[in-house]
């Protein structure tokens, strides 16, 4: 990673935690204005007071007990609108060894942290034991995008090998965890599988076939810019693949579920009976599964396609552009993925529950 990067994003260091102690008018332009001070900032008699400062209480970092000066420009879009008890973040801009400290975002870590500990808490209660198996699969999923993924993209790696390999690893360990070892997890995943082959040439014939670049995402600009050695094309394909990985994984384990239910209840139905009969409800999960995931990616997408609703462009041209292609054609991709996903997995939970009924009825 380009230094240049990581000083031109902030990222160079770790953030400062502070407060708002207090806000009141003062002098524009003070010399005090993002310098560590002990008490008050510094002043000038009889300058005009026509600017709003914000005094900032810094809690960690090298200036931990210290203020600053930060001045407030509420009129200008985009500018933070703080008040006195807020929890803040603050970044060092100074180059060449200064200080210039700056508002850079609000500290919700708390706020966060909350969220995430109810929906946790919600998740083990309604889910019960299968619920905290999840927790565990999901803990299992990030670290594999954020020890094995990442690192290796960020090496330079093949993004499509990288994310087959992590959405396989990551089948294998979750799904037997949550859903136990069993011809039905078996079945799951082998449709999954399967259909997330399917998803990584899809992901590549779509975006060969139309040309897509992804240089509407600033993020592709900033590592085009400054990780020239990774390929955005080959982090579009791998963002297809990763982001069709849960929503396959879902279908593959209700159909597979569908299937062994409808063998329990009906024991002597022939693998072809078993598999239209599973394919009825296969039909409801599409029809829902589709609409879902076709509405995710469209609320990602939601400012975007305001702004160019706004553009006066002609609607064919809004839809084709490079930043409304590249959602929609993920959205396309996961939606093939996930209707193939259907009869393949209950093509392989009918058979595999047939034939583990006639095993142990020979036996």
């Amino acid at each position: 990673m380009s230094e240049a990067f990581r000083t031109q994003s902030g990222l160079s260091s770790e953030l400062i935690r502070a407060d708002v102690a207090i806000i009141q008018p003062g002098m524009c332009n003070s010399p005090s204005l993002g310098q560590p001070f002990q008490s008050a900032p510094i002043t000038e008699p009889f300058a005009p007071t026509d600017c709003t400062h914000a005094i900032i209480n810094i809690n960690s970092g090298e200036f931990a007990g210290q203020r600053t000066l930060l001045e407030l420009r509420p009129n200008i879009p985009g500018e933070p609108h703080l008040e006195v008890g807020d929890h803040i973040l603050l970044s060092n801009n100074g180059v060449n060894g200064t200080t210039q400290l700056a508002f850079q975002d609000f500290d919700r870590s708390t706020s966060v942290w909350l969220w995430l500990g109810a929906t946790l808490v919600l998740i083990a209660v309604i889910g019960a034991w299968r619920g905290i198996r999840a927790l565990f699969g999901l803990a299992i999923t990030m670290a594999a995008i954020l020890v094995f993924l990442l690192p290796g993209l960020a090496q330079g790696g093949s993004p499509v090998l990288l994310a087959l390999t992590c959405g396989a690893a990551v089948l294998f360990l979750v799904l037997f965890l949550v859903h136990g070892f069993s011809w039905k997890t078996a079945s799951a995943m082998g449709g999954t599988l399967i259909a997330l082959c399917f998803a990584a040439v899809f992901s590549y014939l779509s975006v060969r076939t139309t040309g897509i670049r992804g240089l509407g995402d600033e993020s592709n600009l900033h590592i085009l810019v400054y990780m020239p050695g990774i390929n955005i094309s080959g982090l579009m394909l791998a963002g297809m693949i990763v982001g069709a990985l849960g929503v396959l994984n879902d279908v593959a384990i209700a159909q597979a579920s569908t299937a062994k239910e409808l063998h329990e209840i009906e024991p002597d139905a022939t693998k072809w009976h078993l598999f239209t009969s599973a394919m009825k409800v296969g039909r409801d999960h599409i029809a829902s599964m589709v609409y879902t995931l076709v509405l995710s990616y469209t609320g990602v997408a939601l400012p975007t396609l305001l702004l160019l609703s706004q553009s006066g462009r002609p609607l064919e041209q809004i839809i084709t552009s490079d930043v409304m292609a590249t959602e929609m054609l993920r959205s396309l991709v996961g939606a093939m993925a996930l209707v193939l996903t259907v009869p393949i997995t209950t093509v392989i939970a009918s058979w595999t529950a047939t034939s583990s009924s006639d095993s142990s009825h020979t036996a």
